[in-house]
């Protein structure tokens, strides 16, 4: 590590893959579910994340760790990481001065993870209310946006029709191309994630434990897709995930959702949308959940400032790695 911060009580390291079991047994003690070998592959394998451990003797304490992100800021290629997994044991929960694991396991991970000359350019995440306040008073985290949760009835329609997108198809890869493209280009003066289908197939056709819906949407009359939707069923609700289209679009592949959550039986479409695009999707229908989620860049390294990031990012539910 770049400053292999340690002390008397606490050791802290990177995460390596003999740490892995415990990692996975400290997550099931401090979020009462386990996470499956398939779902810690997915997020961590291949370089596709980072963690740091902080340890006291042979127990690790504290977990703190992420998993990559391509995105476009301004228009430039770069790596983002998600900060994802948190976690301190039970019992080491009460320590959270700036000489606790908490504080040691996040300060690490930014020291040698983000920042200028570190792997990641930026870093993003969507932490709870509770820990943002922390991250804050600890001088770890700074808000660069806001985030709604937003919901449609569902509406019985037919003035969309679909086609089930296919990672085999040649066609429907052409398709996914030029709507990310055109989306990009809109984009240009943002901060997103690069949604091509090296993207969508890991974020979606591979996850190993939840099953999306990904539709190339069409209009009567139109030849070529409005736009690409991805969607999951949870319990009576239609979770929307993502689009992939233009900015124009994205309200017509609302209403294909709420047109889809009736089809299914669901009582509303929902999901999350970026405060500053609220725009893009609102109507009469639409209903937003107060208060909105705080969104975070990590400050503790030297990189961008907080007000050269605040309200560009374009987010939805499926820029996270949970839903």
């Amino acid at each position: 590590m770049s400053n292999n911060i340690t002390s008397a009580i606490w050791q802290v390291d990177d995460a390596k893959p003999e740490h892995v079991p415990q990692i996975r047994e400290l997550f099931k003690a401090v979020f009462k579910q386990g996470m499956s070998h398939a779902l810690w592959a997915w997020k961590y394998d291949d370089g596709r994340g980072a963690g740091i451990i902080v340890r006291h003797g042979d127990e690790i304490v504290a977990y703190f760790g992420g998993t990559e992100r391509r995105v476009l800021f301004k228009g430039e290629a770069v790596y983002s990481i998600q900060c994802g997994d948190s976690m301190v044991a039970p019992k080491h929960r009460g320590t959270l001065s700036k000489k606790g694991p908490f504080y040691l396991s996040v300060t690490a991970f930014l020291d040698r993870y983000t920042g200028f000359d570190r792997p990641y350019l930026l870093s993003h995440g969507f932490p709870n209310a509770r820990a943002m306040r922390l991250a804050e008073h600890l001088g770890t985290y700074e808000e660069i946006g806001t985030l709604l949760e937003i919901s449609w009835p569902a509406r019985a329609g037919s003035a969309y029709s679909s086609r089930v997108f296919d990672f085999e198809s040649s066609e429907h890869v052409g398709c996914l191309d030029a709507l990310w493209s055109k989306m990009a280009a809109e984009f240009a003066d943002r901060t997103i994630g690069i949604r091509d289908l090296e993207y969508l197939r890991h974020r979606y056709h591979d996850h190993p434990d939840l099953t999306y819906q990904l539709h190339l949407v069409y209009s009567s009359g139109e030849s070529g897709p409005l736009g690409l939707i991805v969607t999951r069923t949870v319990e009576d609700r239609l979770l929307l995930l993502d689009m992939v289209a233009n900015k124009s679009e994205f309200r017509n592949l609302a209403a294909f959702g709420r047109q889809l959550a009736s089809e299914l039986g669901c009582r509303e479409l929902y999901g999350w949308l970026t405060e500053i695009d609220r725009e893009l999707i609102s109507d009469s229908a639409l209903v937003v959940v107060d208060p909105p989620l705080r969104l975070p860049l990590g400050v503790y390294s030297d990189g961008l400032k907080a007000e050269e990031i605040r309200d560009t990012w374009f987010f939805m539910c499926g820029d996270s790695d949970f839903l």
